[in-house]
């Protein structure tokens, strides 16, 4: 289906017989960009008796969705052929985007996809999974899941220190609420492929946005700035090079914490003060 529309009649026909959970399915792979088959079981079949039912349920649906050619699937895998059908990637097709859109007025129709990078796509995939994760937590911790951006939804403009317009490109924006408290974060995900000079830029970028009180002025606060990287070394050498850095005021250093994927459920649930007891490493000193 890529580079061609199905009629729009037919997309009004799709949309009296999809069920609310197939439109939720293209819903999600429009904010996610990718999702893998066991992603979307845990955000849309995860009511199923066990895994392996959601898991057929999960396949049940995509095969649907593709047959009405809304979603296809990339070529690439994850976790190679071994992994079976939980290695497919999925991702809306240039119908699925209208059908999205039927009653959009301003909807132009998308520049031809290509089949992305490996990289790219298991970057894509492991913003999707603090995503899906991020929904977990909160669901089984009881937190209110205000608000979730993806990008380019969640990208800020602003004007630099040079006068110049830039852009804070964050990988997902998102509010929730525990109790009494009311978190806001812009979340990073590190793959630990970018050189320590993209990353400082990326920081620098993240303080220049602070300094310009857009965020304060609009939303009352600044979120934290989470990094989420694979491994200890890596979380240790991130530090180093944000207190390392001279543009980086140790004032200003509070806005940013490292974490390990294992620890975001902490971070979430309880803040950056249940995250660093008993852990030095995620101290800036």
């Amino acid at each position: 289906m890529r580079g061609k529309y199905l009629p729009k009649r037919r997309l009004e026909e799709l949309d009296r017989i999809l069920s609310a959970k197939d439109k939720a399915i293209l819903c999600s792979l429009q904010n996610c960009r990718y999702l893998t088959t066991g992603q979307i079981w845990r955000l849309h079949y995860i009511d199923c008796v066990n895994p392996t039912a959601g898991q057929r349920a999960a396949n049940w649906g995509t095969a649907k969705l593709r047959s009405y050619g809304l979603i296809e699937i990339l070529d690439r895998r994850v976790g190679g052929v071994r992994a079976g059908s939980a290695a497919y990637v999925f991702t809306l097709t240039e119908s699925g985007f209208y059908f999205l859109n039927l009653n959009n007025p301003d909807f132009a129709p998308r520049k031809r996809t290509i089949e992305p990078s490996l990289n790219f796509m298991k970057h894509t995939l492991e913003v999707s999974e603090a995503y899906v994760k991020l929904i977990e937590i909160c669901e089984e911790q009881q937190i209110k899941l205000v608000k979730t951006e993806m990008e380019p939804e969640c990208w800020r403009p602003y004007t630099n220190e040079d006068g110049k317009i830039a852009s804070m490109k964050p990988d997902m924006y998102a509010i929730t609420v525990n109790g009494r408290f009311e978190d806001s974060w812009f979340i990073e995900v590190d793959m630990g492929t970018q050189s320590p000079s993209v990353l400082l830029d990326k920081c620098r970028r993240y303080l220049h946005y602070f300094r310009s009180g857009i965020e304060q002025n609009k939303n009352g606060v600044f979120p934290l700035v989470v990094w989420i990287v694979q491994n200890e070394s890596r979380l240790e050498k991130l530090w180093q090079y944000i207190n390392d850095c001279r543009e980086i005021p140790e004032s200003y250093k509070s806005i940013f914490t490292i974490i390990l994927p294992e620890q975001f459920e902490t971070l979430i649930s309880g803040g950056v003060e249940a995250l660093t007891k008993g852990d030095k490493t995620n101290e800036t000193n």
